[in-house]
């Protein structure tokens, strides 16, 4: 399901020259509207696990922590290995054996590749009778492998470019970790 952004958000993040202060703010933005997108295609009732991809995930957080209030988070931090393959390399463990809905947050899916690898970690743990994923982007290949897999997808843009395993246009030259750290502001003043 494609996510309206009616504000026009998106288009600025993935504009040339867009510094990673205004893309970290306007993730922060959008991930609240997608929250909130994300809520109101669920059941009311339903027992719902939100799943924290990291490291993408963690800058989605905060826009999906007040919509989801009383609703269970769990951590994954999931890696690739040296063959590409993604790993789960940390969890918190969810509180519950049993969900009606879990919503595997991450910023870009790129091949669908992580989001399924944290699907099966996350079965090991706990039964889920229905998956969704919410994403501010991703490739056309990796939402057509994902919904073909039963995981329902939302975000702002789901058919985009692959480049090799990169989703084009993309977030800029920093990943999800550096900037949530603000890494950016560490090589800008250290190059100065």
């Amino acid at each position: 399901m494609t996510v309206a952004d009616p504000a026009g958000v998106y288009g600025t993040l993935v504009a040339p020259g867009a510094e990673p202060e205004q893309v970290r703010q306007g993730i922060f933005e959008l991930s609240r509207v997608l929250a909130e997108a994300t809520r109101a295609a669920l059941p009311a009732d339903a027992t719902a696990l939100c799943v924290i991809v990291l490291r993408g995930g963690q800058l989605l957080y905060p826009g999906f922590a007040p919509s989801f209030g009383h609703t269970d988070f769990s951590l994954l931090g999931m890696e690739r290995d040296q063959e590409g393959r993604a790993r789960c390399r940390y969890m918190t463990p969810p509180s519950r054996p049993l969900y009606d809905v879990a919503v595997l947050i991450d910023c870009v899916a790129a091949t669908g590749g992580t989001l399924l690898a944290a699907r099966q970690v996350l079965a090991e743990s706990c039964k889920v009778s229905r998956h969704a994923a919410a994403v501010l982007c991703s490739s056309d290949r990796a939402t057509r492998t994902l919904t073909g897999e039963g995981i329902d997808v939302l975000g702002f843009r789901l058919h985009e470019a692959l480049d090799g395993d990169v989703v084009t246009p993309d977030l800029g030259e920093l990943d999800a970790g550096d900037l949530f750290s603000g890494v950016s502001l560490f090589l800008r003043n250290a190059s100065a």
